[in-house]
């Protein structure tokens, strides 16, 4: 057990690569991890699995600049060459940002969760009268102004539940280059799409939204 070791893989994925589902990123990295080798501890059974966890999915399509995952290797490693040989192994678009060790019996991050930070960028809706009849920024930040007004935002949830999720948006800002700053509460068991949030701010459809970026930024942790 002295030699076992945790340690959280830090990673930001981009480009063509945003398409994959979580499932199959997660065997991306178990093949990375295998090829770079790694010395990764499985669970014991008739099925061995590696003992690991994965930052919550992310909505197909979306780009990240903060994903993680976090596992037990059965012995130590050097971490500048593990993130070398591990980064040779990913396909492109799967950067490794950091690699740090954690305590052993610690907490996941993933339970530690309270915010999510996501930037999207609206440039296409630039001087379009999809949004408005002079597609401006000062409109966008007025939508902002009278969604944030709301009391009350109703989404069905996958069980069919009408859930009022309008207190799990902590804010709504409007940045520079028609990027969107928005940061969603992870509490109340119910998974905000941002997706949702951007079409009922502009009163758009899905469709609309093919071109639109949208990057997770960052998690912010208790």
């Amino acid at each position: 057990m002295a030699s076992v070791q945790r340690v959280r893989i830090e990673y930001s994925k981009k480009g063509p690569i945003r398409y994959i589902g979580h499932l199959d990123l997660m065997r991306t990295f178990f093949r990375a991890l295998k090829r770079a080798n790694l010395p990764v501890s499985y669970t014991q059974g008739f099925n061995p699995r590696i003992k690991c966890s994965f930052s919550p999915a992310l909505p197909l399509g979306f780009e990240s600049e903060a994903e993680y995952m976090e596992l037990y290797l059965d012995k130590k490693i050097d971490i500048p060459a593990s993130i070398n040989n591990l980064q040779k192994n990913l396909p492109e678009g799967l950067t490794v940002d950091n690699m740090n060790r954690l305590p052993l019996f610690g907490k996941s991050s993933n339970g530690k969760i309270r915010a999510v930070a996501y930037r999207i960028n609206l440039h296409q809706f630039s001087g379009k009268s999809t949004v408005s009849n002079q597609g401006s920024e000062r409109d966008i930040e007025e939508r902002i102004r009278n969604f944030l007004d709301r009391g009350e935002l109703f989404l069905v949830d996958k069980k069919g539940k009408r859930v009022n999720v309008r207190p799990l948006i902590l804010s709504i800002e409007m940045g520079r280059d028609w990027n969107i700053r928005l940061l969603l509460n992870t509490r109340g068991g119910f998974n905000l799409n941002p997706r949702i949030i951007v079409r009922t701010l502009l009163g758009v459809e899905e469709e609309d939204l093919a071109f639109v970026e949208f990057t997770r930024e960052k998690f912010l942790f208790w």
